[in-house]
């Protein structure tokens, strides 16, 4: 897989013992030459020292506070059982982290991610660039809402009047357009209208009888979305990649202007009016075979409809636009929406992996299933071993006094473990 990323990477953890995973200030994932990932400063040897990690280190305010659970790798105990979850170490809260035993987790973590709660502001101030817990925005040039937030007081505006958008992408100066290439992500975010649905003859409960929203676009180029014009202005752009858009009375699908997808997903009956729409897409591009049938999963969970999953396996990449390669290099949140008198649209709780092993995650749901659970929350890795993680959780909005909940694994093919008890 390409490893190309729009933003900066996860929380590190500078207490001196060696992790498999483990980020500096440049929010990329360095390895050594003993083949094990640590960070900090290169010295004669060639290896990597956690020493000298400093306290700017790009990750969460939360992490290396204090002490909150063992750190070493002593701490698991050896099992030789199937991919799954034995043990977690470590109080249960938002922004604590914990330790996560088990089997057969894989040694692939996720390479870039971007983590925003959107609770690093006030309500009628701009979003920076630096408002993530972890990673950063390449781009961004919109407000945080008046509205209320999904898990705390803010989210982010990214439709109605005066909203902007924000993109995330790592600058590559190698690349012909300045980021970084990538052909895997994956994507979780919650969406919210605080009026109307956007587009014609809608209403707070009705949809559009047009096309009308495109809240995430991936792409190559700032004009992914129209190959033949960015071709004819010297620079070609592709590979546009809508991950849910609207098409008309209540029709959704997968797909872009650029792209060859036939993913349907509106008969699964997800959306909910007037109360936030959590949602999650996995796209995984084969590097070998890119024109060829992709891995794709899309998933909406709410107390309202449940937990719902569609997946896909056929094309999206199209081989006649060949002066694009088949990959992209950043994802827009708020990209375009139908004019619409009265239609205020807000996000919160974004998580974005990019690059190889981005599936790779841990989750915490309301159920031992996902197919019995009403709310999940998607948490941030510090560090990744086949049989040990170390995680930072994000609760969103589940409450670890109120509600009964557990831990999953994901590994970097988005396979799901079975539901780990935490309480």
């Amino acid at each position: 897989m390409l490893a190309i990323a729009f933003c900066c990477l996860l929380a590190c953890d500078s207490s001196e013992t060696d992790h498999q995973y483990d980020v500096g200030d440049t929010g990329e994932y360095d390895v050594g030459d003993s083949g094990e990932y640590d960070v900090g400063d290169v010295d004669d040897s060639g290896e990597y020292d956690v020493d000298d990690v400093g306290e700017d280190a790009n990750s969460t305010d939360d992490v290396g506070d204090e002490d909150t659970g063992p750190t070493g790798p002593e701490d698991c105990e050896a099992d030789d059982g199937d991919f799954g979850i034995t043990d977690v170490i470590g109080d249960i809260d938002d922004g604590l982290s914990v330790v996560v035993c088990g089997n057969d987790f894989g040694d692939q973590g996720p390479s870039y991610v971007l983590f925003d709660d959107m609770e690093s502001g006030q309500a009628g101030e701009p979003v920076e660039e630096s408002s993530p817990h972890v990673g950063q925005w390449w781009q961004v040039s919109t407000s945080y809402s008046d509205g209320a937030g999904r898990s705390g007081e803010q989210a982010m505006t990214i439709g109605g009047s005066g909203s902007g958008n924000a993109q995330f992408g790592i600058v590559d100066e190698d690349e012909e357009l300045g980021l970084m290439h990538f052909d895997e992500i994956f994507v979780s975010w919650a969406l919210l209208d605080l009026g109307v649905f956007p587009g014609d003859n809608s209403s707070e409960t009705e949809f559009s009888t047009d096309s009308s929203a495109k809240d995430v676009w991936v792409m190559y180029g700032d004009r992914g979305d129209n190959y033949s014009y960015s071709c004819s202005q010297g620079t070609c752009n592709g590979n546009d990649i809508v991950l849910v858009s609207h098409t008309g009375n209540g029709g959704f699908k997968i797909d872009g202007n650029n792209t060859n997808s036939n993913w349907w997903i509106s008969g699964l009956d997800f959306w909910q009016f007037e109360t936030w729409n959590p949602m999650s897409v996995y796209l995984n591009v084969d590097s070998e075979d890119p024109y060829g049938p992709i891995v794709g999963a899309f998933e909406h969970i709410s107390p309202e409809g449940g937990y719902i999953r569609d997946d896909y396996d056929g094309t999206i990449m199209r081989e006649e636009h060949d002066e694009v390669p088949p990959v992209w290099d950043r994802i827009k949140f708020g990209s375009w929406h139908r004019s619409t008198d009265g239609f205020d649209r807000i996000v919160d709780d974004i998580y974005i992996a990019i690059g190889d092993g981005a599936a790779a995650r841990v989750e915490i749901a309301d159920a031992p299933t996902l197919e019995d659970a009403t709310r999940l929350a998607v948490s941030t890795i510090d560090d990744w071993a086949d049989e040990r993680l170390e995680a930072t959780l994000r609760l969103d909005n589940l409450k670890a006094e109120d509600d009964e909940l557990y831990l999953f694994v994901v590994d970097a093919d988005n396979q799901r473990s079975t539901g780990f008890a935490l309480q």
